[in-house]
């Protein structure tokens, strides 16, 4: 078997974009997207997009190439030829799979022209309206073209006129170019009898298409957002009650929760939820319980940032302690602390992708020149300061010290007072107060909000919610025995809210709220996700502590509300 054999032996038989891989696109798969419709609560602008990032990106871009490859070398014989090609060979049953459309067909069967006219078919005819399926059906009946590309009569420019005509009275105007550029490549290329500038042309056709699916999916979105958004958090819970009664083991998930109270209050039971899921988040372990699992990326980014505060707050009291150590005692402006502030969060931000939450020497030396020039020290860092600076460092750094302490105890405040603020929010309402959306014309882009009060707003955002979904079928129920006993259309959230006596949870004990400067947060990037989602087949629409738990830690930090 020839190299251009063996192509046509591995290469998918189906086109890259079929109405199978557009079928997440259709309006009763964005109905019914569980993690689309919980996600829509956090961002005003997904979208769905292509997605040509990561290793999923190239896998798709190498079987694609590998496809348009194998495809000019079939379109190649009918050019060369203009009957009916050679005998094309049979995929063998050793050939390595490459995609889950492949199967094994006869050799006298037509192959990729074939399977590629019917997917243009059954694409078109879900971007145009019915009334033109028929005529859709007709142009691209594949047994007449078939026909004709054996016979060498195919028109195949007069068919790609016709549907870009076709596709412009469907599109949004800003598609028009690409259509239209679209039928004139295809059209230099039949002239030249080119397969290869033919299979070009074919795709930006199927680009053309997707690009369409896609902008049509985004529309139905923007549209269905309001209704979406409202029957959220009733759909969340018919999905989770479903998963249960199939089998969903989430009894065991309950002993993060469970507390000494034989039988709490129900407001004691929301106080104490807050508490628990603080206690998971400023620790640096990464078990969150399966019922977070809609909100695993979020929680995590939570995680990093909360780090990333603790850090600074950590650079802030070692600046200050080394200031106090080289005989400072003078109060410090605030531009030459901004300014002291701003060398050593470049430090920080230089690190990249080599940072790790330990007293980097990078960190430490930038910490002691700044003293140093504070100080109007002209000589350079001596190594027993910088000594003394690192063991600073380090204790400051440590997460049963108190510089984490008041981070914590800050951070569970703020989260205390949005959470009480929201809790009887609509999830549309909580939606504008954190995500404005986008900035209007003429409006400059907005900068992410990296302080520790974003942090925590962020924070009660997604516990707020997730408590909404789940508090009616799990963290109320009486034990963890019981079966779930609200049904979602029985008790909206705003009922189950009203009707019972809620604590404030702004009243949860801290200290005292930490020094300037210490609330300043700094990373490359605000959450680790765009306004974008992560898809199984191609589209993107945007260690342990001891302080992680009170389970057999009697000096692990509680904070109970005063109700």
């Amino acid at each position: 078997m020839t190299e251009e054999e063996g192509r046509l032996c591995t290469a998918s038989l189906d086109p890259p974009v079929t109405k199978e891989s557009l079928n997440e696109l259709e309006l009763d798969k964005i109905v019914n997207d569980a993690r689309l419709r919980h996600d829509l609560n956090f961002e005003h602008e997904i979208m769905f997009r292509p997605n040509t990032l990561g290793t999923r990106g190239a896998n798709k871009k190498r079987e694609e190439d590998l496809y348009f490859e194998a495809l000019a070398n079939e379109l190649d014989r009918y050019i060369r030829h203009g009957t009916n090609p050679p005998s094309l060979p049979s995929r063998p049953r050793t050939c390595p799979a490459t995609t889950k459309r492949k199967s094994h067909t006869p050799a006298t069967t037509p192959m990729r022209v074939a399977r590629m006219i019917a997917a243009i078919r059954e694409v078109v005819k879900t971007l145009v309206p019915a009334a033109k399926w028929q005529t859709v059906d007709d142009q691209f009946d594949v047994d007449l073209r078939m026909q004709e590309l054996e016979s060498g009569i195919c028109d195949m420019a007069r068919l790609i006129e016709w549907l870009g005509e076709l596709l412009l009275c469907s599109c949004s105007p800003m598609r028009d170019s690409m259509v239209m550029a679209m039928v004139t490549k295809t059209r230099e290329a039949i002239s030249a009898q080119d397969a290869q500038r033919l299979v070009n042309a074919i795709k930006d056709l199927f680009g053309v298409l997707e690009t369409m699916k896609l902008d049509v999916a985004n529309h139905q979105i923007r549209y269905l957002r309001l209704y979406l958004l409202e029957d959220g958090i009733q759909f969340e819970q018919s999905q989770i009650l479903s998963r249960i009664a199939a089998g969903w083991p989430i009894s065991h998930q309950r002993h993060w929760f469970e507390t000494p109270y034989d039988d709490p209050e129900e407001g004691d039971r929301l106080s104490i939820f807050m508490d628990r899921s603080i206690e998971r988040i400023v620790s640096r372990s990464d078990n969150f319980p399966m019922t977070f699992s809609a909100d695993y990326e979020r929680l995590h980014a939570i995680q990093q940032d909360f780090q990333l505060c603790h850090y600074h707050a950590a650079c802030v009291a070692t600046f200050r302690g080394t200031l106090h150590h080289l005989g400072w005692r003078r109060i410090l402006s605030d531009q030459s602390y901004a300014q002291s502030m701003q060398n050593i969060w470049a430090v920080i931000a230089g690190l990249g992708r080599n940072f790790a939450f330990k007293a980097h020497s990078s960190v430490v030396l930038q910490i002691v020149t700044e003293a140093f020039q504070i100080c109007n020290i002209p000589a350079l860092p001596d190594h027993n300061t910088c000594l003394y600076t690192y063991r600073l460092f380090k204790e400051a750094l440590d997460d049963s010290g108190e510089v984490k302490g008041r981070v914590w105890d800050e951070f569970a405040r703020v989260v205390g007072l949005e959470a009480d603020f929201i809790l009887d929010m609509t999830p549309l309402e909580i939606l504008n107060r954190y995500d404005p959306g986008p900035s209007g014309p003429g409006e400059s882009p907005r900068k992410a909000d990296l302080s520790l009060e974003s942090l925590a707003r962020r924070t009660a955002h997604v516990l707020v919610l997730h408590w909404r979904v789940w508090a009616p079928i799990f963290y109320n129920q009486p034990s963890p025995g019981s079966s779930p006993v609200v049904e979602p259309a029985t008790v909206t959230p705003e009922q189950e809210m009203s009707e019972r006596r809620r604590p404030h949870l702004s009243s949860i004990q801290t200290r005292e709220p930490i020094g300037h400067g210490t609330l300043q947060g700094s990373k490359a990037a605000d959450l680790n996700q765009s306004s974008s989602r992560s898809r199984s087949d191609g589209f993107t629409p945007s260690s342990s502590d001891s302080r992680s738990s009170t389970n057999g830690n009697p000096k692990a930090r509680t904070r109970t509300p005063s109700l």
